[in-house]
């Protein structure tokens, strides 16, 4: 089946004007069909270091040898050609850093098929390029998605995908200059790769054990607010599940249960890993946590390094019942219902209280570009500006609080840049509010001098060791190291995460 012809996956609204739906980047991401991938004969090194994989250890794996291709690009602009080949190098170098292949490819990989994906094999690829990971990308207008993805072609001896596609709307993704819209774009496609490297329930049953078998028993059921969900019981996810939220007792990983498609199954259930970016339905604040990582290595195919991981704070330590309870407000932070804008699990700026189309009724806050502190542009749209810090990279979060002017207002947030010292129970958290140095020396309420109000100080601890820690976005896309939160970019590259060419 023609990949041109395949019914596509719908992300609809993640990119867009200031609409309320737009800002939020709600979308769905369904697929009514996903075609069945090519089985590729390759020459695939099954034996790397001439030991079996037991005991193996990160450093004796090769990092995932990856090659983009952009030969499809040809019916785009040449505009939109240009941005899409300086906005997939950074994805392609953050999966070569994050990946170790145990199966990789010996040499270059050579197809001879006369059509891979759909599409003329291109001779790059008849000719042999040294990759273990080949990227089509395309683009055209339509409106009903914004990007689609599979898996199109998997090595006949490892079932490990070998290239995957993925189509780009110029409808909802256009060039921009803008940090933040970039960042967004990127974070799209990166979902989308994710998905052809494994990341898929058409790919599940094509995992491997330790031991380089096929996989089984890994992919079971449960009842999730009255729906049937997907869990993957896997190591090292469900370990890594277990040990997160506190709870011993978990099956696994609860796969996204509403939808259709390319998404119930192929997603986190949004309800318990909200700002995962592997979630159906992007929004502002996503995250590639650990257990994107993990599930990736649990497929078999891979080694990770989990300093790629983004920080992850939603649900931490609440237990089984944050994960298969109620989603009660009075019980865990992580819920809302209040009506006043607060701040968001991650802590980049404010939102509004709500649920979404695959929360299952669970109301999170939902980050809103106009308040969040890496925004340039959303001092217009705050109270008090001339005190508040707004701009990419330099280290505000988000606060809530009614200070003012004459009189107390009512609850608003606010963006300061923390500056945390001490340890334990004496840990101090200071503020930086317009010069003036305020200090939260508990969970309380603090006044500032020359104004009405407060500001809501939450616990220095926890806030220090969670959303106030400093940290490299991405691991800096495998393009610099990270030093005390703050990436140093190799030569060519800026950027606070490194994603951008010099």
């Amino acid at each position: 089946m023609s990949f041109k012809r395949l019914t596509k996956l719908v992300l609809l609204g993640l990119l867009g004007v200031s609409t309320k739906a737009m800002e939020e980047h709600k979308c769905t991401h369904d697929q009514q069909e996903i075609p069945e991938p090519d089985f590729i004969d390759i020459d695939e090194d099954f034996n790397p270091d001439g030991n079996d994989h037991s005991g193996r250890t990160l450093a004796s794996y090769s990092n995932l040898r990856t090659y983009a291709y952009y030969g499809e690009l040809s019916s785009t602009t040449a505009a939109m050609r240009t941005y899409l080949e300086e906005l997939v190098p950074p994805i392609m170098d953050y999966w070569s850093a994050a990946l170790k292949v145990k199966y990789p490819v010996n040499g270059n990989m050579k197809i001879s098929a006369s059509t891979t994906c759909g599409v003329a094999t291109p001779a790059v690829l008849k000719n042999g390029v040294a990759a273990d990971y080949v990227y089509y990308i395309e683009a055209d207008v339509s409106s009903s998605y914004v990007a689609s993805s599979y898996a199109c072609s998997l090595a006949s001896g490892s079932k490990r995908p070998l290239i995957g596609h993925t189509y780009i709307s110029t409808t909802y993704m256009q060039p921009s200059t803008d940090v933040l819209i970039n960042e967004r774009n990127m974070i799209c496609i990166m979902h989308e790769v994710t998905h052809t490297l494994g990341f898929s329930k058409s790919l599940y049953a094509h995992w491997l054990t330790s031991s380089g078998a096929t996989l089984t028993g890994h992919v079971t059921s449960a009842t999730l607010d009255g729906a049937t969900s997907v869990v993957i019981n896997a190591e090292p996810l469900t370990t890594t599940v277990r040990n997160y939220f506190g709870c011993s007792t978990m099956k696994g990983a609860y796969m996204e249960n509403s939808g259709s498609g390319g998404t119930d199954g192929s997603h986190f259930e949004r309800r318990q890993y909200a700002f995962e970016a592997m979630t159906s339905g992007l929004i502002l604040q996503m995250q590639f946590s650990q257990f994107t990582l993990a599930l990736l290595e649990s497929s078999g195919w891979y080694v990770v390094d989990y300093s790629y991981a983004d920080e992850f704070h939603f649900g931490q330590g609440e237990g089984c019942n944050f994960l298969l309870g109620t989603c009660s407000a009075s019980e865990f932070p992580e819920w809302c219902s209040s009506s006043a804008r607060a701040c968001t699990n991650v802590g980049r700026g404010g939102g509004s209280c709500e649920s979404d189309v695959r929360s299952d009724g669970c109301k999170f806050v939902h980050p809103v570009e106009q308040y969040d502190c890496e925004n340039v542009n959303a001092e217009s749209y705050a109270r008090l500006p001339s005190i508040q810090t707004y701009g990419r990279g330099l280290g505000s979060k988000c606060f809530t609080g009614t200070l003012n002017t004459k009189k107390a207002g009512s609850q608003t947030t606010y963006c300061f840049k923390p500056t945390c010292s001490g340890s334990g129970s004496s840990t101090k958290l200071s503020l930086d509010v317009g010069g003036k140095e305020v200090v939260c020396s508990k969970e309380g309420t603090v006044s500032v001098s020359g104004y009405a109000g407060v500001i809501n100080c939450p616990d220095p601890l926890t806030f220090c060791s969670t959303v106030g820690t400093p940290t490299c976005p991405r691991g800096c896309m495998g393009r610099g190291s990270c030093n005390d939160g703050i990436c140093s970019c190799n030569s060519g590259y800026k950027g606070t995460d490194c994603a951008l060419a010099e």
